[in-house]
């Protein structure tokens, strides 16, 4: 995807610099109508590619697995070397890591578990489901899910990051919640 937007980005210069007008200015319509052909035409280009430049193919998607399952992406580390990662992940990482740079480097490879993947981090774990989205668990709240089988287990796949609350902290899960309490330190486990 990222040489996708590189390459159509390269196109829209192009299809500026080519529609030109003899006062020296740019005739907008045409450049408009020039840029969509050549984004189209790169896009199409890039999703019909099993060339591995926008996307790698990992091992077959598990019973239910979505599209984006199974396609990995290039995570740039704070040591300034890369990983290859499942899609969803590399994008959550990217995301985390400019607002808070607190994941770091993997600690191990990825894991295949129900359908999706799980990726540990030196801050938390990335565990993206079967559908290609990532979501973080971390700390306390991670150890107490792992305890209660991860995405196996009977809570699922998370359905959102690991947030705030005004006594600790929370994780949602497929079928059910993790609660974090910072007065007692201990974990709440919540099916339903």
């Amino acid at each position: 995807m990222r040489k996708t937007i590189i390459a159509a980005s390269a196109a829209t210069l192009l299809a500026l610099s080519a529609c030109g007008s003899d006062d020296g200015g740019v005739d907008v319509d045409s450049a408009t109508d020039a840029v969509a052909t050549e984004v189209d035409r790169l896009t199409e280009g890039a999703e019909n590619s099993n060339s591995g430049d926008t996307a790698e193919s990992g091992s077959e998607a598990g019973a239910g697995g979505g599209e984006n399952s199974t396609e990995t992406a290039t995570i740039a580390l704070p040591d300034g070397s890369e990983v290859r990662a499942p899609a969803g992940i590399a994008q959550k990482y990217e995301e985390i890591q400019a607002s808070s740079g607190h994941l770091g480097a993997p600690v191990g490879d990825t894991q295949e578990v129900g359908g999706g993947q799980m990726l540990e981090f030196e801050g938390g774990t990335l565990i993206q489901n079967p559908d290609g989205e990532a979501f973080l668990v971390q700390g306390v709240i991670l150890e107490e899910y792992i305890a209660n089988g991860g995405p196996t287990g009977e809570l699922g796949f998370p359905t959102t990051d690991e947030t705030p609350t005004a006594n600790g902290f929370i994780s949602t899960f497929d079928s059910g919640e993790i609660t974090f309490d910072l007065a007692t330190e201990e974990a709440t486990v919540e099916q339903g």
